[in-house]
């Protein structure tokens, strides 16, 4: 009878599998799999892992200190809209490289394009009390302007608000009042495509108008040449 009560886990405080098997342990809810005479956890291999949960704990059992320290992998908590499979790259990759997708899951090494070539952006907020001239930011020797952005977010309600964007002495070098409509909500866009003349200190200048509200964004995008 003896037997039976320990085959149906009543009446130690593990399942044991076999004569020599590991020891399935309830720890405080969680199933623990250890090696043969316990202390010790044992290793599962198995054709699939199904997890309910949503996230993968790597060194679960880490001090927390030191260099010991756990590492969890976890799905977004919202957003997603379908299943997503990822298969990773055949190889290590090489120094330097970033793993990217062709669209479809299919993750592979590829290498990092260069910041010089990259387009950059600098992003300031202008609402409907902003004193004027507004500061931007200073731009390269070498930087081109090449796209300004003015996301009008809240209208403003004076009775003809302007702005525009340039430099000191060249108020409107880079967009000039009649490109965006700071009293209608959307975006203006403008493509300069302007080499700054050095190093440029950037400004918005805003005329309110007697505007007491309204709120938007200036988006300037820039590049550094090689």
């Amino acid at each position: 009878m003896g037997i039976f009560s320990d085959l149906l886990g009543t009446s130690k405080s593990y399942f044991k599998l076999g004569i020599a098997g590991v020891r399935l342990v309830n720890n405080a809810g969680n199933l623990v799999v250890q090696i043969p005479g316990g202390g010790t956890d044992a290793a599962i291999t198995a054709s699939q892992v199904n997890v309910s949960g949503n996230s993968l704990v790597v060194n679960s059992d880490s001090a927390g200190s030191g260099a010991d320290w756990k590492i969890t992998l976890s799905r977004p908590a919202s957003g997603m809209t379908a299943d997503v499979a990822l298969t990773l790259p055949v190889d290590d990759g090489t120094p330097g490289q970033v793993m990217a997708t062709d669209g479809s899951g299919i993750l592979s090494w590829v290498s990092a394009a260069g910041t010089s070539l990259c387009d950059k952006v600098d992003t300031t907020s202008l609402a409907f009390g902003t004193g004027s001239p507004l500061a931007l930011f200073s731009t390269g020797a070498a930087d081109i302007i090449s796209r300004i952005d003015i996301v009008v977010d809240t209208a403003f309600d004076g009775t003809a608000p302007t702005l525009s964007i340039g430099v000191a002495g060249t108020t409107s070098k880079y967009l000039t009042t009649s490109d965006v409509d700071l009293k209608t909500v959307g975006v203006y866009q403008v493509h300069p495509g302007l080499e700054a003349a050095g190093i440029e200190a950037l400004i918005a200048t805003y005329v309110a108008d007697a505007s007491s509200a309204g709120a938007a964004r200036v988006l300037v995008y820039y590049v550094t040449p090689a």
